[in-house]
C-alpha cells in the first residue's frame, strides 16, 4: 500500500477515469427500460420494479432513504472525525480526509487488528456454524435436518452434502449444500431454487428442494466474520424456500418481491451477528472450547468498526438506484441527433450529481474534503451490477436490515432459540410469498411493537447496533 498522498492521488484519480462505453450502455438500459414500465402503464421503472413491494412507490422508498439518513447522520459524522484522526496517528498524513484516503486507511486499520480477527475465525469454521443451523431448526423451529446418503449421479459433485428437513415422520424438502471452494468453482454464495412448492393433481404436495453453493476453505480452518454472516444469511433463504407450503410454486420461497424476501435472510444474520447468540454454538477449531468473552468483545468490536461510515455506503447506493431509475433519457434529448447515447449517459450523470447533492450539503464537511459521495468511494453506474439486477431495488439490503433488527430487539433477542417465537416464523416462513405484507412480518411481534408502516419502519434498533458500546 502507498503511504505517499500523491501517489494515492493519481491512482484514485486513474480509476475514476471516464468509462464512456460502460456508461452510454447503461443509458441505453435506463432507455429501455422506462419505455416498457410506461408500456405498462406505470410512470417509471422504479414505480414498475415497487408494485407489489412493502415499500410500494418510488416517494416511499425517499421517505424511509431521508429518515435513515437522519438517523445514521451523528453516527456518520463521528465516524469520519475519528477516521481523519486514524490517518494522522498511521502516517498518511495530516489535515482532513480525501477521497484517496479512506482505502488505505481501512485497510491499514483491518491489518492492525487482523491477529484479532484470526482468533475469531478459530471459532467460525463450517462446523460451527452448521451446529447454528441446527440449533435454529430444531429448537426454534420444532424440526429435524438430518443428512442422507445421495443415490449415485444424484449430486454433481463428492463434497456435495444431501439433508432432509423434517416435521415429525414428514419431508418439509431437500437440501444440497455444495460448501467447499475446488478448482472451477466460481460462485462465492447463493441459494439456488431446484423445485418449488405446489398442490399435486393427485391431491399431494410437491415438496421444495434448494441447493445452497458456497466457497468456504476445505477442512476446519475458520471463516472471517463476514463470510459467517453472509453463510447464515443464505440459509435464512434456504429455510424460507424448504418450509414454502404453497398452492402454486411461483409464489413459493423467495419467489416475490424482493423487500418482503429478503427479510428471513436478514433476520438469519443476527444469529451470528448477536454475539450472545453466536457464542452458545460456536466453538474453537481444535479444542471445542467456547468463545471466550474477550474473543466476543473483539468479534463486537471488529464487526462494528465504523460501521456508520459502511451503513451510509449502503444508503447511498440506494440513493443512486432510485435517482437512476427516477430519469427518462428521451424526455431530454431533443435535438441529441445520431449519438443521442451519449447525450444519454450525459444527463444521466448530470442527474445523479443532482440528485446526491442533498447528502453533500447535509453533512458537516469539517474532516474531510471535497464531497461526501467522493470520499465514500461509491462505484460509478456501469460498475454498479446491482442496477441491473436489482434495478430499482436496492434499498432493500438497508430497509431489511432495519425491519430485521427490530424483530430481533424486541422478539429473539433475549431467547434466540425459544420456542414461543419459533412458532410464528415458521408461519411467516411456510406461507412462501403468498401473503407478502408487513402485517405477516409484523406477526412475529409483541404487542406494541408493530403498527407502523413500512416507510416509517422504526430504526433506533438498527442504529443502536452500529455502535460499539
Amino acid at each position: 500500500a502507498c503511504s505517499c498522498s500523491t501517489a494515492r492521488r493519481a491512482v484514485h484519480e486513474s480509476q475514476l477515469s471516464a468509462d464512456e462505453q460502460g456508461a452510454r450502455e447503461m443509458a441505453e438500459l435506463l432507455t429501455v427500460r422506462q419505455q416498457l414500465s410506461r408500456i405498462r402503464g406505470y410512470n417509471s421503472w422504479g414505480e414498475y420494479a415497487q408494485r407489489e413491494a412493502l415499500l410500494s412507490s418510488p416517494d416511499k422508498v425517499e421517505t424511509f432513504i431521508d429518515a435513515a439518513w437522519s438517523k445514521l447522520r451523528p453516527g456518520l459524522e463521528s465516524d469520519i472525525k475519528s477516521m481523519a484522526a486514524e490517518k494522522e496517528r498511521l502516517g498518511l498524513g495530516s489535515g482532513k480526509l480525501q477521497p484517496w484516503d479512506t482505502g488505505i486507511l481501512l485497510n491499514r486499520i483491518r491489518q492492525e487488528h487482523a491477529a484479532e480477527e484470526n482468533r475469531i475465525s478459530e471459532y467460525l469454521t463450517y462446523a460451527s456454524l452448521m451446529r447454528g443451523v441446527d440449533l435454529v431448526l430444531s429448537r426454534l423451529l420444532g424440526l429435524t435436518f438430518k443428512p442422507e446418503q445421495p443415490v449415485e449421479g444424484e449430486v454433481w459433485h463428492p463434497s456435495v452434502h444431501k439433508y432432509t428437513l423434517r416435521e415429525k415422520d414428514r419431508i418439509l424438502g431437500i437440501l444440497y449444500m455444495d460448501p467447499f471452494m475446488r478448482p472451477g468453482k466460481v460462485v462465492q454464495s447463493a441459494q439456488f431454487t431446484l423445485q418449488g412448492s405446489k398442490r399435486l393433481d393427485c391431491g399431494g404436495q410437491q415438496i421444495p428442494i434448494t441447493t445452497l453453493v458456497y466457497s468456504l476453505p476445505v477442512g476446519s480452518a475458520g471463516l472471517p466474520l463476514p463470510y459467517a454472516i453472509t453463510f447464515m444469511h443464505e440459509i435464512g433463504h434456504a429455510v424460507h424456500s424448504l418450509l414454502s407450503d404453497t398452492t402454486y410454486q411461483h409464489l413459493s420461497g423467495t419467489r416475490g418481491t424482493v423487500d418482503f424476501v429478503e427479510f428471513p435472510s436478514h433476520l438469519f444474520e443476527h444469529f451470528v451477528m448477536d454475539v450472545a447468540c453466536l457464542a452458545t454454538y460456536a466453538t474453537h477449531s481444535s479444542s471445542n472450547a467456547a468463545m471466550p468473552l474477550e474473543v466476543q468483545r473483539s468479534c463486537r468490536q471488529n464487526r462494528l468498526r465504523f460501521a456508520h461510515f459502511e451503513a451510509a455506503q449502503q444508503l447511498m447506493y440506494a440513493a443512486v438506484d432510485q435517482a437512476f431509475y427516477s430519469y427518462h433519457p428521451l424526455d431530454h434529448l431533443q435535438g441529441a441527433g445520431d449519438d443521442w447515447s451519449r447525450a444519454a449517459a450525459e444527463g444521466v450523470q448530470r442527474h445523479l450529481t443532482s440528485a446526491l447533492g442533498r447528502f453533500d450539503s447535509d453533512l458537516a464537511s469539517g474532516h474531510f474534503d471535497g464531497s461526501f459521495t467522493a470520499l465514500l468511494g461509491l462505484s460509478r453506474p456501469s460498475k454498479f451490477d446491482h442496477l441491473v439486477h436489482y434495478g430499482g431495488s436496492y434499498y432493500c439490503y438497508l430497509f431489511n436490515r432495519a425491519l430485521s433488527s427490530h424483530v430481533w430487539q424486541h422478539s429473539f433477542r433475549e431467547d434466540p432459540f425459544g420456542a414461543g417465537s419459533g412458532a410464528p416464523l415458521k408461519e411467516l416462513l411456510r406461507g412462501g410469498s403468498v401473503v407478502q405484507s408487513l402485517d405477516a412480518i409484523e406477526a412475529l411481534l409483541p404487542a406494541g411493537a408493530g403498527g407502523f408502516k413500512a416507510e416509517d419502519v422504526p430504526l433506533d434498533a438498527f442504529v443502536q447496533q452500529l455502535s460499539v458500546e
